[in-house]
């Protein structure tokens, strides 16, 4: 069983999405967190409300007492995958409000904590580290980059930049007078991982597999170096794509050799296969932001 096809052009974001879900229960590693950004209504927050499974806990409520209560009501701590539809939410308050949630963000996709500030005797909750699953139009990315570097969401969250091509958005007007794409939601998708008591699982990365991966980790730090600046054009102000300095490739190896373990997990294997790095190859080019990929 795949994931709902009826989103055109999707197919690769929704496998991406499915590969992510499995991170959350191997070993040597924390759950991968992603961002999926491109324009108003294209199914981001649709795509990833199709999945279901004890490990996923859909909210928009991410102050601390949100997250204080996905800690203290998971009690089997089954949780590893926090999936938020709209980011936009998160980055709509006041700075000071928005960078505690972001920081409290951060704390439970590393280390799995929680600073509490409301006044309770506890000021501290801890659980298994938990990623982030969430979206974002283009627009706000460009409006709080700037920030969202400053406060480190670059290095905990994978930005995935798409676009609909005119092919694609043809397809999609066919299908909507046919009545193969519509409002309603998807058709659940199950996501079954491995009982929790076999957690953490161990996929293994032989040598070929793993060389190619440290090889795109060097294409994705260059990928990350492109930002949004706004520039003086005509008189007015665009923003426009600029290359900024490359991160180191440690985090990007680090995430693309987790990501290809979650793949390999999804299709029940033990070890990455060349498949699974043909993969993340894929999912790279999805990372770099002046070039969005057109599906």
């Amino acid at each position: 069983m795949s994931p709902d096809k009826s989103m055109i052009a999707m197919e690769l974001l929704q496998e991406t999405l499915k590969a992510v879900i499995f991170t959350g229960c191997l070993a040597g590693t924390v759950p991968l967190s992603v961002i999926l950004v491109g324009p108003p209504g294209t199914g981001k927050s649709k795509a990833m409300l199709q999945f279901c499974s004890p490990s996923l806990h859909v909210t928009n409520d991410v102050t601390t007492s949100g997250l204080s209560d996905i800690i203290n009501d998971d009690k089997a701590g089954l949780v590893r995958h926090i999936v938020i539809p709209d980011f936009n939410i998160v980055v709509s308050h006041k700075a000071a409000t928005t960078n505690l949630t972001v920081a409290n963000l951060l704390t439970l996709t590393s280390e799995g904590s929680v600073r509490i500030d409301d006044g309770r005797r506890q000021k501290e909750l801890k659980h298994a580290p938990i990623g982030i699953i969430t979206a974002m139009t283009r627009e706000v990315y460009e409006e709080h980059a700037k920030r969202f570097r400053k406060l480190g969401i670059g290095r905990r969250f994978t930005p995935l930049f798409f676009n609909y091509g005119l092919p694609t958005r043809i397809s999609i007007q066919k299908e909507i007078s046919n009545g193969g794409v519509t409002l309603e939601q998807l058709l659940p998708y199950p996501v079954v991982l491995p009982p929790p008591p076999c957690w953490p699982v161990k996929i293994n990365i032989e040598e070929k597999e793993s060389d190619r991966l440290r090889e795109l980790s060097r294409e994705m730090s260059e990928n990350l170096s492109y930002q949004p600046r706004w520039e003086r054009e005509d008189g007015n102000y665009v923003i426009r794509p600029f290359r900024g300095t490359s991160p180191l490739e440690f985090t990007p190896h680090m995430v693309l050799r987790t990501l290809a373990q979650g793949r390999a997990l999804s299709d029940r294997k033990i070890r990455v296969h060349a498949e699974d790095v043909d993969f993340v190859m894929e999912v790279v080019r999805f990372t770099n932001y002046g070039v969005p990929v057109q599906l």
